[in-house]
């Protein structure tokens, strides 16, 4: 399904996509607080599209490649959906040209609109590097609180980082249990 904002188009992954997501994966600053560094290789990213590809197939991934107009500027996704407990997590990543231009806050805003109303989700999370100040931001613009810290969850580069954790109730279909 085709998300759309103001500006932005949402389309699901494609494997044709691959080459323009390198321009993302393959840059070191925009990739410093993934859980892996840059790649060096097209075909890497070609693998790493094919790889979440098939992670789409049973439906408890989903993947997006942000686009405005022609140009493809981010990637945006869904991911340990379980639709019993109706939580999943989410993931962006954006070419570095385009930050600080809103273009993550509408993406994601239209990402957390289609969780909420299509798929009836009522919990989403996210899990950034504790460093990753910029992204800590825009979950609080788009109303994600912070849970806690879950120490050393990520080796990279032979380093283990923390990893903080954001969640985010639709308020407006979940209810509190005891």
């Amino acid at each position: 399904m085709i998300l759309k904002t103001e500006r932005l188009n949402l389309r699901p992954l494609r494997a044709a996509d691959a080459p323009a997501l390198f321009a993302i994966l393959g840059d070191a600053e925009a990739m410093k607080f993934w859980d892996r560094p840059a790649i060096a290789r097209t075909a890497t990213a070609a693998e790493i599209v094919a790889s979440q590809l098939s992670a789409m197939e049973d439906g408890h991934f989903l993947y997006w490649t942000v686009w405005r107009s022609d140009d493809a500027i981010g990637s945006v996704d869904l991911s340990a959906l379980d639709f019993n407990h109706r939580r999943g997590e989410i993931g962006f990543l954006f070419r570095r040209d385009q930050w600080g231009r809103g273009y993550g806050r509408e993406a994601m805003g239209a990402l957390i609109q289609h969780a909420f109303h299509q798929l009836k989700l009522e919990r989403l999370e996210a899990k950034v590097h504790a460093a990753n100040m910029p992204a800590k931001k825009l979950l609080g613009l788009l109303g994600f609180m912070p849970e806690g810290r879950l120490s050393g969850y990520v080796r990279r580069d032979g380093i283990r980082h923390d990893v903080d954790v954001f969640g985010l109730l639709n308020r407006s279909s979940s209810q509190n249990g005891a």
